[in-house]
């Protein structure tokens, strides 16, 4: 295996775990924060919430990751022109949005629980009734580790 200098999108605990499992496989690791506030503390650390240093990072990496999904799909599209990105922008624009997912899973055979699409608490409550509560409702995007989420327990929640 021949060792790489990972970029990594990202600098928080994640982006740290990812680097301790890759450390030991010769790999280095440049992180691109953007928050002003990388928690990471392992690796070298581009801070940068203006996005005014990309093309140093790029300088210094030789195949690029992120530590989590939200992020600006153009972003990903434009770090592609200058070096693999895995997962690519199109994993990473269908993993930002749940119809996306499911439909990607149905097309593919991978079971999922019964879902359905809504556009109002009228077509939720709906919903609701035909699945049976509890059900959980989900946003379309925005959401992560339970955020976005809730739990109905009667259709009369919607």
């Amino acid at each position: 295996m021949i060792a790489k200098n990972i970029g990594v999108l990202g600098a928080g605990q994640l982006g740290r775990m990812l680097a301790l499992a890759g450390y030991p496989l010769g790999n280095t690791f440049t992180f691109l924060d953007t928050t002003g506030n990388p928690s990471a503390g392992i690796g070298e650390m581009i801070v940068d919430p203006e996005s005014q240093h990309l093309a140093a990072f790029l300088d210094k990496v030789d195949v690029v990751t992120y530590e989590f999904e939200h992020l600006p799909v153009e972003l990903v599209k434009q770090i592609e022109q200058h070096k693999p990105v895995y997962p690519g922008s199109r994993a990473i624009a269908v993993c930002q949005n749940r119809v996306e997912e499911k439909t990607l899973f149905d097309r593919l055979g991978i079971p999922t629980p019964a879902y359905r699409v809504v556009e109002s608490a009228e077509q939720l409550a709906a919903a609701a009734a035909e699945l049976g509560c509890p059900v959980v409702a989900k946003s379309v995007t925005e959401g992560y580790d339970g955020k976005g989420q809730a739990v109905l327990k009667a259709p009369e929640q919607a």
